[in-house]
């Protein structure tokens, strides 16, 4: 076994993606090497991935997985994306953007005049409209979220960062020049627009008129017309959801492709993808003809790489067992391990009569919570490194992190259970039964039913009696108030200083516990305004202090990372961030034999 180490990564924060924890369409053709070389290359590479895709538009509140954008990074295309480094790479491919005014900021975008979706339709600025329709938060349904108070979208935008500070953009119908002016400024304005759904598609659904290059769709978004911008908004929400396990894909006119693969067949959690022949890129033009994702659990999936069912394997949640089996296989497979951006925490349901909306509970479990222990048994065996996690915007190995935690006091500790603590709590908070927790997971994840069952251990001495809730369907759960009172899974990492807004603020998307702060919205409201770097660390310090005096939730460590596959595979490069290890899948090649 080869083993390679990835390079940690610095000044990053936390991104905005959902981490939990049957044969194969196309065949092993041989395919001639340019120059009548005598060595010849496979036509399919197998991937497995730990959780089935459950949409092609991974926008959405409910379907912004990692395991939709390993397959997103080869069916949209856009401006940017992070490379393995973690740095903002351009794909000037598809476009090109400058920043032409700091007062106010404004953008111009220009996408390529070769850019087409895979069924030939032009991407332009209807696609960019439509994207800003569906994540500016500005079309209210006249429905108020019993929660918070805020107006109800139409759309269900995973987050509306970044997106909510824009005007309207500005271009034509059917054209390729947009201009983007923003009402304040954000901090990550670069990596604001990534890639699009197709708009013809969404329009056609909707009942709109696709002639006029769309134009329909574009006059009933300018003119702020609700009613009419439903039936868009209803398609863009659902209509590109996949059925439950994958047992077949949507209609091929409803799925067209915008990067260098389009989605083929599905059948039984098993996703076929093949080479868009209309993608114009020279960058990323694809280098294997068929890539093909299978849905296996990570105690499988070492075996499935083993037996040649696969050829590259990044299980969600390693464990030691992992490590130990992929060093069992020997000199055939190559190994990466490496910190990830990702890490592994446990949200708590705090809305008024909910289990944790005294803040003394709250800290109860965060105390009886034996995070060290967790550290030792899943993280070192793997990771040496790894170490407790205590704050939620920076990982350990990060250049920062030690400064931020420094400066937050409120969040250090040694992750060591204090049972007494706990009790101490409790009592305060006038519990004189048991606090009954129902600790949600994902079913397919024996190590997140590992980590609930030595929270259980730990924290029924210190007056908890906690319920494992094994579900598959938990991140659909994770918006239904009542659905759980813990639950335990990880976020993914997505290099960029305002994405993880959604997640903390009052009324965010991604807040699933019911959280509310005035002084974390305030800081907030200041770090996505900001474009100072030099302004970062501090607010983030402040942040992570409030956070932690309020209890927000319990960090847990940062997930480790491997990745393996068999080492006749040329390409593959562990990638820390959310964007995961498809992000350059293009780049794949597999020599035959």
């Amino acid at each position: 076994m080869r083993n390679k180490r990835t390079m940690s990564l610095t000044a990053l924060s936390i991104g905005a993606l959902m981490l939990s924890a049957c044969g194969s369409a196309g065949g092993t053709a041989e395919t001639p090497t340019e120059g009548g070389a005598e060595e010849s290359l496979a036509s399919t590479i197998n991937v497995a991935i730990s959780q089935t895709p459950d949409a092609y538009n991974g926008d959405t509140a409910n379907a912004n997985s990692v395991y939709n954008t390993y397959v997103d990074n080869l069916v949209h295309s856009g401006f940017v994306a992070f490379n393995a480094e973690g740095n903002l790479e351009r794909d000037e491919d598809f476009g090109t953007y400058e920043k032409t005014s700091d007062d106010p900021l404004t953008v111009k975008y220009t996408i390529s005049d070769d850019a087409v979706w895979s069924d030939g339709t032009a991407i332009d600025y209807d696609d960019f409209l439509l994207q800003w329709a569906a994540a500016s938060g500005k079309h209210p349904s006249g429905e108020k979220d019993p929660d918070s108070g805020a107006d109800v979208d139409i759309f269900q935008a995973a987050s509306n960062n970044g997106w909510g500070q824009t005007e309207m953009p500005e271009g034509e119908p059917g054209g390729k020049e947009i201009e983007l002016v923003y009402s304040e400024p954000y901090a990550d304005w670069e990596a604001l627009v990534d890639n699009f759904m197709p708009a013809h598609v969404a329009a056609e659904q909707a009942g709109l008129s696709a002639e006029g290059d769309g134009a329909e769709l574009i006059e009933t978004i300018q003119a702020g017309d609700i009613a009419a911008l439903t039936p868009v908004a209803d398609f863009w929400n659902t209509g590109w959801n996949y059925e439950a396990d994958l047992p077949s894909l949507p209609d091929a006119a409803l799925i067209p492709s915008s990067g260098p693969y389009m989605l083929d067949n599905a059948t039984n959690g098993t996703l076929t993808m093949v080479k868009n022949e209309n993608y114009w890129g020279e960058a990323k033009a694809g280098q294997t003809e068929t890539i093909v994702y299978k849905t296996i659990v990570d105690e499988e999936v070492v075996q499935a790489l083993q037996n040649g069912d696969v050829d590259v394997i990044d299980p969600s949640s390693p464990t030691v067992d992992t490590k130990a089996a992929l060093e069992a296989i020997g000199e055939s497979v190559t190994v990466e391990t490496g910190e990830q951006l990702t890490f592994s925490h446990v949200d708590l349901d705090q809305r008024p009569g909910a289990v944790f909306e005294d803040l003394r509970v709250r800290q109860a479990f965060a105390k009886c919570i034996p995070r060290a222990d967790m550290v030792d048994k899943f993280v070192t065996p793997i990771e040496p490194n790894g170490s407790v996690l205590n704050l939620h915007e920076y990982q350990p190995a990060q250049e920062d992190y030690q400064t931020v935690l420094d400066g937050a006091p409120a969040a250090q500790n040694d992750g060591v259970a204090d049972i007494e603590g706990a009790k101490a709590l409790l009592e305060e908070a006038g519990k004189t039964e048991p606090v009954k927790v129902s600790m949600m997971h994902a079913s397919t994840s024996q190590l997140r039913a590992d980590q609930v069952a030595l929270v259980k251990a730990s924290c029924d001495q210190a007056g908890f009696e906690i319920t494992a809730q094994p579900d598959a369907e938990w991140s659909a759960k994770l918006s239904q108030p009542g659905a759980w009172d813990a639950v335990v899974f990880g976020w993914a990492g997505s290099g960029l200083v305002a994405s993880g807004e959604s997640i903390y603020v009052s009324d965010g998307a991604q807040n699933f516990g019911g959280y509310s702060d005035e002084e974390v919205d305030r800081i907030w409201g200041e770090i996505v305004t900001n474009t100072d770097p030099e302004q970062v660390v501090p607010l983030k310090t402040e942040l992570e202090q409030r956070l932690a005096e309020t209890q927000y939730n319990v960090v847990l460590y940062a997930n480790p990372g491997i990745a393996a596959y068999n080492s006749n595979v040329e390409g593959v490069v562990l990638n820390p961030t959310q964007t995961g290890l498809t992000w350059n899948a293009y780049e794949w090649t597999k020599k035959n034999g």
